[in-house]
């Protein structure tokens, strides 16, 4: 009885021996993923702005004095000067897209993935975007 007990206590300490080795051994390899992961972002953050630098012959971000209209903004409000910058959502790219007011990565994803759109109330259509929103980025934004 006594050497089975023993037998048993032996089988039991190397399991969780091989347990504990495995467990750490899977840990490292974590790590080191998550480590080539990062790596890879910011290799990949530097790319697409290079790529960004170089084809900025098409500016999609443009200086407007010109009063908008209520027909061409789609808002049905009077005539307004727009001194500020605007985007045009249907062109720009994730980094213009958020520049805009309360716009993260996320959201400007989504808008770039909603394209093309017809008007700037089209917007209003992206989940995330409130009307609140909407009212403090439409005088900010285009669509040609």
């Amino acid at each position: 009885m006594f050497f089975l007990t023993f037998l048993l206590m032996g089988a039991a300490v190397w399991l969780l021996w091989n347990i504990c080795k495995n467990t750490g051994d899977a840990l490292d390899k974590q790590t080191a993923i998550q480590y080539e992961l990062v790596s890879l972002e910011k290799k990949l953050e530097e790319l697409s702005e290079k790529l960004e630098s170089s084809s900025a012959g098409a500016s999609v971000v443009k200086k407007t004095n010109a009063p908008v209209s209520a027909s061409s903004a789609g808002t049905g409000a009077v005539d307004k000067q727009a001194s500020s910058d605007t985007v045009n959502i249907n062109t720009a790219n994730l980094k213009e897209m958020t520049q805009l007011p309360r716009i993260g990565k996320a959201l400007a994803q989504r808008i770039i993935d909603g394209r093309p759109y017809s008007n700037i109330e089209d917007i209003k259509r992206v989940q995330g975007i409130s009307l609140d929103m909407f009212d403090g980025i439409k005088a900010s934004i285009t669509t040609g």
